[in-house]
């Protein structure tokens, strides 16, 4: 049994016992696991796209470059400002003052069941599903429920964890 076991860096163990000592060099799975969750993240931007408004495709595109930016963290963008909040949730906005969906310029905006006056706006928005079938408020959620297990899986075999799920 070793009497001693010292941690030197993440990608390095040592273990020192009175007649061996054992040096184990784990760099290769640190890459291993960088892989894995630059791959992860890929892949739930990608799933998520499916679940996504979209009309022209700018906010799609938008959400993508920024996710990308930042792919490997494990962070993903599911909706670019200024108008994602709103949209992931799937709730409209009014300008505070006017109760209007279209607000003033630099206007502040709250949704519809903080604003304190009258207004012909719903609460709910209308999400386009006609480029996106199965588009829908809180994306990330759908795309994690449908193929939360495959990403799982995925990971497990990059990051060299096998291929149980």
């Amino acid at each position: 049994m070793p009497k001693k076991i010292k941690m030197i860096p993440v990608d390095h163990i040592a273990l020192k016992d009175d007649n061996m000592t054992l040096n184990l060099d784990l760099s290769r799975f640190e890459r291993q696991f960088q892989r894995a969750q630059y791959d992860l993240d890929s892949t739930i931007m990608t799933d998520m796209e499916a679940f996504m408004p979209k009309q022209d495709g700018n906010f799609v595109n938008v959400t993508k470059a920024m996710s990308a930016a930042i792919a490997g963290s494990g962070r993903v963008v599911a909706a670019a400002p200024p108008f994602g909040r709103f949209l992931y949730y799937g709730k409209t906005m009014v300008d505070i003052e006017t109760g209007s969906p279209f607000a003033r310029p630099a206007a502040k905006k709250v949704l519809v069941s903080q604003f304190g006056g009258k207004t012909n706006a719903k609460e709910n928005l209308d999400l386009s599903r006609g480029i996106n079938p199965r588009a829908q408020a809180e994306w990330f959620e759908a795309a994690k429920k449908y193929y939360g297990k495959v990403w799982i899986r995925k990971a497990k075999k990059t990051a060299g964890g096998g291929q149980s799920g």
